[in-house]
Formats: C-alpha cells, sequence, structure tokens
C-alpha cells in the first residue's frame, strides 16, 4: 500500500520539499525522493574530484566509465585503481530562536576501477579499452538536531487537523487499533489511540488536541545515511588519436534510510509531561543505465568532449512505519492508568518504479604547452522535469506525482570549471562546481543553489599513481517538522550544512 509520511515529507534539507505538490496530492510527494536520488554532486576519482567534476573532455581515467566512456580511449596501458572517500557532515539549526549543531563522518570506498587496454588492429584503430568500475555516486549522510520553545503550536495540532480532515469517526478509530499488537492500522488511529486527539463533540470530526498546555519544548533528531552507487562495463575506442568513441551500461543501486523522532515536553501539562513521534524509513532499489560520449581533439592544445547518459529505470521498495510514545502525569484526568504509552502503526511495504533525470554533457580542455597542465569546463544538463515515479497497480497516482514533479521543479544546467598544473612528475589541481537552485518557487526564503570547491595534488610515475583531493560545500536549508492551515502557527528550523570530502586514489599499471 501507498504510505503517508508526516516529518520525512518536510525535510528542505538537501533542496527542499514540493509543499503545494504535497497538498495537491493528497499524501506524499515522492518527487521529492525521485529528486534526493538522482542530485549527484562531484563523484569519481581524487583526479576528477580535484577538477570540480569537469571530466566530459578529459580521459585515461577510471571516472570517464560512466561519465564519458570515449575516454576510455585514451589508454595506452592497463590499469588497477581504487578511491577511499571520508565525507564528513555538519549541519547548525536555529529553531525558535535556539541553535545547536552537530556532525557526522563516514569512510567509504568511492570508486574501483579495472582498465584493460588493447593496442589497436588496422590502419585506424590505435587503441581501446574495456573497462569494469564500482563508484558512489552520492551520498545521503546526515545528522543534525532543532529544539526549541514553541509558543504557539504542538504537533498535537497537526494530528488533529490531519483527523479532521479524514473525517473518521471514533468508532472507526476504534476499528482500525489492535490492542493486543500494539499498532493501529493507520496514522490516524494512532493519534486518537494515543490520547493526543479527541473530536470536539460527538464522535467524530472535527478533531482537536486533548493537551491545551502552552508553550512546549520541542527537540527533533534527524538523520540519514546510504547512498546510490553503479557497477559499470565501458568500452572506448580510439581513432586515429582524433577522434574517441565510447559506451556504457551501469547497474545501479540505491539504499537509504531515515530515522526521525520528535519529542514534546510540556511543562505546564495537564494530561501529559510529554510525547514522542518517531518514523522510520528504509528504501532499497535496483536498476540500469546506459551512457555514450565522444571526444574530438581538434589540434594538439584542445580537446571538445560531449556525452549523454539515459535516465536511471529503478525499481524501488521502501519499508515505512511510524510510533507514539506517551508521557502521561500521574492523576490526569483522561489517560487510564491501563492505556498503551507505546504505540506503532502497522509496517508498510510499497513498490514503485523511479525514472531519474536524464542528463547531457558537453566541455572542452585546453593544454598548455609542453604538457604543462590544462583547463577544462563542462556545462551539464540535468532534466529534473523529466522524473518520473510509477505505480503498476495506479496509474492515475503515477501521472499526480508527475504532474507534481513537473510544477516544483526546474530543468537545470551545472557548470564545473578545473585547471591542472603539472611539475615534472607532481600535480596541482583546483576546481569548482556550480548547480542552480532547480525548484520553481522559493520555501522560506531559501535560495539552494550551491557551489562547491575543489583541490588535490597527485604523483604520477610510469609504475603507478597516487592522488588527493578535497570537496567542499557549504548551502542553506530548512526542516519544518509539521505544517498547520494557518502558517503563522508554525516554523522551520533553519540550517546551515557544511559537507567536506577527502578522496584519495591509488592506481597501478600493467
Amino acid at each position: 500500500m501507498k504510505i503517508s509520511r508526516i516529518l520525512i515529507t518536510t525535510s528542505l534539507l538537501l533542496g527542499g520539499i514540493g509543499a503545494k505538490a504535497q497538498l495537491n496530492l493528497g499524501g506524499h510527494f515522492y518527487g521529492e525522493d525521485a529528486f534526493r536520488f538522482s542530485e549527484t554532486k562531484i563523484s569519481g576519482s581524487a583526479r576528477m574530484q580535484g577538477l570540480g567534476g569537469g571530466y566530459v573532455s578529459l580521459g585515461a581515467d577510471a571516472t570517464n566509465n560512466y561519465t564519458n566512456p570515449a575516454g576510455l580511449g585514451f589508454y595506452n596501458r592497463s590499469e588497477l585503481s581504487i578511491t577511499p572517500v571520508l565525507n564528513s557532515v555538519n549541519t547548525s539549526s536555529v529553531y525558535a530562536g535556539s541553535q545547536f549543531s552537530r556532525s557526522t563522518t563516514s569512510p567509504n570506498i568511492g570508486q574501483l576501477g579495472l582498465i584493460f587496454s588493447n593496442s589497436g588492429t588496422g590502419t585506424r584503430k590505435k587503441r581501446s579499452a574495456f573497462a569494469i568500475t564500482y563508484s558512489r555516486q552520492n551520498s545521503f549522510l546526515s545528522d543534525y538536531r532543532y529544539s526549541g520553545v514553541n509558543q504557539r503550536s504542538s504537533m498535537a495540532d497537526f494530528f488533529a487537523e490531519r483527523a479532521t480532515l479524514r473525517g473518521a469517526d471514533s468508532g472507526m478509530l476504534d476499528e482500525e487499533f489492535d490492542p493486543n499488537s500494539g499498532t493501529a492500522a493507520t496514522a490516524t488511529a494512532m493519534y486518537y489511540q494515543a490520547y493526543l486527539i479527541d473530536p470536539v463533540s460527538g464522535g467524530g470530526a472535527p478533531y482537536t488536541k486533548i493537551e491545551k498546555a502552552l508553550p512546549v519544548e520541542q527537540t527533533g533528531d534527524i538523520s540519514s545515511t546510504g547512498s546510490t552507487s553503479q557497477w559499470n562495463l565501458g568500452y572506448g575506442i580510439n581513432f586515429d588519436d582524433r577522434t574517441y568513441i565510447g559506451l556504457g551500461i551501469g547497474f545501479v543501486r540505491l539504499n537509504y534510510e531515515n530515522i526521525n523522532t520528535h519529542n514534546e515536553r510540556f511543562a505546564n501539562g495537564v494530561v501529559f509531561n510529554g510525547f514522542e513521534y518517531g518514523e522510520d524509513l528504509y528504501v532499497r532499489g535496483s536498476g540500469v543505465n546506459f551512457s555514450l560520449g565522444t571526444i574530438f581533439k581538434a589540434n594538439e592544445n584542445i580537446s571538445i568532449g560531449a556525452s549523454l547518459t539515459t535516465p536511471s529505470w529503478i525499481s524501488v521498495t521502501e519499508l515505512y512505519n511510524s510510533h507514539i510514545i506517551i508521557d502521561p502525569k500521574a492523576g490526569n484526568p483522561v489517560v487510564p492508568t491501563s492505556a498503551i504509552t507505546n504505540i506503532a502503526t502497522d509496517e508498510n511495504l510499497f513498490s514503485y518504479s523511479l525514472t531519474t533525470p536524464l542528463k547531457a554533457s558537453g566541455g572542452a580542455t585546453f593544454f598548455f604547452p609542453n604538457k604543462a597542465g590544462f583547463i577544462t569546463a563542462d556545462a551539464e544538463y540535468v532534466g529534473y522535469r523529466g522524473m518520473g515515479i510509477k505505480d503498476p497497480e495506479d496509474n492515475a497516482w503515477g501521472e499526480d506525482q508527475k504532474r507534481g514533479i513537473q510544477s516544483t521543479y526546474n530543468d537545470v544546467v551545472n557548470l564545473k570549471v578545473g585547471a591542472e598544473y603539472r611539475i615534472q612528475s607532481i600535480r596541482v589541481r583546483a576546481g569548482a562546481k556550480y548547480m542552480p537552485d532547480p525548484y520553481k518557487e522559493k520555501s522560506d526564503n531559501l535560495s539552494r543553489s550551491q557551489t562547491l570547491f575543489t583541490g588535490g595534488v597527485g604523483y604520477r610515475s610510469a609504475k603507478f599513481f597516487i592522488d588527493l583531493a578535497g570537496v567542499f560545500n557549504q548551502f542553506k536549508g530548512a526542516f519544518t517538522p509539521y505544517q498547520l492551515s494557518n502558517p503563522q502557527n508554525y516554523g522551520s528550523a533553519n540550517l546551515t550544512t557544511k559537507g567536506t570530502s577527502f578522496v584519495v586514489s591509488i592506481g597501478t599499471f600493467f
């Protein structure tokens, strides 16, 4: 069945939420998930990351296998390489006038590469190469907290509005609850059985919160882990040391986990000391994409490249559940001593199909005389409006999601620039990548454009190479714990996130 989410839908940390789309769809807007799983920043070898991710007109790097496989044609010897990465994220939050900061770090393998180079045959085919690579396309690492005193509302107000919107009577909410297991079939039944909401009068809508006390101290913890990764097979050919053509196939893996809790404490509570609401989301997926590209050497100093990567077609399965833990006050007039204090929704398993954006890149590199280095620049088109979400059992739902995506996102053109200077066997690199705001409308007055800065050094000999790189990024975001019909009664946590990646590539030739 389709999943109804609350806290997870309101995260703006990775770029925002299509709030209007979510409300129009009457449920969770999966376009936000499609964007989260589609957005890539900079990946690949330390060499390519140090250049700002500008790889479309450069060759002889394992990263070519999934960015522009034509670059494989530049190899004149075989190669084995590995790229460990250390990702670090620090997020500062401001909520209801209070500040909090938290950091998290995670090591991973960013890339593995095995390239087999072959001599050419005939008069035009100079060389060719076949490559097998693993790459981590993006990381979902995040961990932050918001905390503050809310003078205007409680999350229980949101629960009451949701129950009112649904319109179910209390008898139905009783039927949707299993007291033996302490689980509810719907979120509305969970709110009701936890004594957080009650009908204003009679046995049905409208509903109101039971605990009226304000202010309320609110604290939330949100953490996510996972990545999208690919195994790629690619083949590149060199014709006349001038024209390079390549193609490849990528096998995509998706792994995402989000753990989200929201705690409230009532200093002047009559019914409750407080309560906790939590959500857990686990997403797994697998799919495929294809890539092709070309590089043309106009002369000894200029090369021009172009590449196309199809959308990834991914089959996704997600598992979702939520819970409420209540802390009633002793002797309160509402919650009996026999009440169940820990209630969860039934686990929901939902499968759908995800289509990520088409990507097309073009760029050029100017090589300095005497092999002293180069300057490279790329433009990368990403068709976010072409993302798709489908449920094989509900075509109308998929069309609604598609309309939501097209009303929320713009296609963008990312810009990358990088330079390398060579001092004998030493390489010094620097680069940058600019990512425009892909959202049609601003939320919380935020611009979600991003600029990443990179730098690195490397050493290359006849037998091996080692490269080091750093990627630095800072961007603004927001997290809205819940939304109410009156926007004056709720607020967002404003977030500042600083991301740093340290990358090492080590390889040998054979």
